[in-house]
């Protein structure tokens, strides 16, 4: 085994085979001994999605795959006549594409609990919680039994573009110092989270040719473009290679590239990644801010404009 203990003084032996079996699966890779503890009918619920042996089984088996040194410490078990309630921890390091996430080489953990119905000796059914604000929930992936999306679309892709293209916003570069040469690509959802710890967040798509770099990375810039930047923001809207040859940039403070002559300028240590569908949510704490008198790139409505240029609202 694994080498991490499993709590099974007092336990009835149906419940002790039940903690042997999950450890054994989870750390050792030995997914048949579900086999021995559960029901042919097993189901386990999750948030959105339901879960057979099989599909559970399976499950474990990608999950080892990416992290070859995955373990599962039990740190606390509550029998009843019929139920049986499990807290858990566990910890791996990312070696292997999970989900469609690059291996990073980061180690992450979570914290969660199973409650279990037994029919007989094996389980016909159980619900699993996790601790999503613990390290793990920074894969930027959906964790098990939370997979799974509504089969309605209540409002479609074509109607929600109309509604953004209304909001006008500024135009950023997000930048990182990827293996070799600096990254960057143009986004244009970054916000400000809070001023008291300082943190913003941007969401970038996983498909992003940048993504892998990002998400490995522990720094990134956010660069405003200036109104006349627009030959800027169109080298980085495109896929090419190498578009920080076509700029002028510099090294920030922390080592993240910073984009000459952009009106506004962070630098951001990464502190944690969620998952949203098609995109990951990066939030990160400033730890260096730079600004000019430029005036901002404005986008709105599918069309750039200089931000100088605003006009105050009737009645301001």
């Amino acid at each position: 085994m694994s080498g991490i203990a499993q709590p099974t003084r007092g336990l009835s032996e149906r419940a002790a085979r039940v903690v042997d079996a999950v450890t054994r699966a989870w750390c050792d890779g030995e997914v048949d001994a579900l086999d021995e503890v559960l029901a042919q009918d097993f189901v386990r619920h999750g948030q959105r999605s339901e879960m057979t042996r099989p599909q559970l089984k399976e499950a474990v088996r990608d999950m080892r795959r990416a992290f070859p040194d995955l373990t599962m410490e039990i740190v606390g078990v509550v029998e009843g006549e019929t139920d049986l309630a499990i807290r858990w921890r566990s910890e791996g390091t990312l070696h292997d594409t999970y989900l469609g996430l690059p291996p990073t080489g980061r180690t992450y953990r979570v914290t969660g609990a199973t409650f279990s119905t037994f029919e007989g000796d094996t389980i016909s059914e159980e619900a699993v919680v996790y601790d999503r604000r613990g390290e793990y929930s920074s894969l930027g992936l959906p964790l098990l039994g939370s997979r799974g999306t509504s089969e309605v679309e209540l409002v479609g892709p074509e109607a929600l573009r109309s509604f953004h293209r209304r909001l006008v916003t500024g135009v950023t570069v997000v930048s990182t110092a990827g293996p070799g040469e600096p990254r960057g690509l143009a986004v244009n959802a970054f916000s400000s989270v809070s001023l008291e710890p300082p943190l913003v967040l941007i969401c970038v798509q996983k498909s992003s040719s940048t993504y892998a770099d990002l998400i490995a990375s522990t720094h990134f810039g956010v660069n405003v473009l200036a109104a006349d930047q627009l030959d800027v923001a169109r080298v980085f809207a495109t896929k090419q290679d190498r578009k920080f040859d076509l700029v002028d940039w510099r090294p920030g403070e922390f080592g993240v590239p910073l984009i000459t002559g952009a009106c506004a300028q962070l630098e951001v240590e990464l502190q944690d990644t969620l998952h949203a569908s098609t995109h990951t949510i990066f939030i990160g704490r400033v730890r260096a801010v730079i600004g000019s008198d430029a005036p901002p790139l404005v986008y709105a409505d599918g069309g750039f404009f200089d931000g100088g240029d605003l006009r105050p609202a009737p009645g301001a």
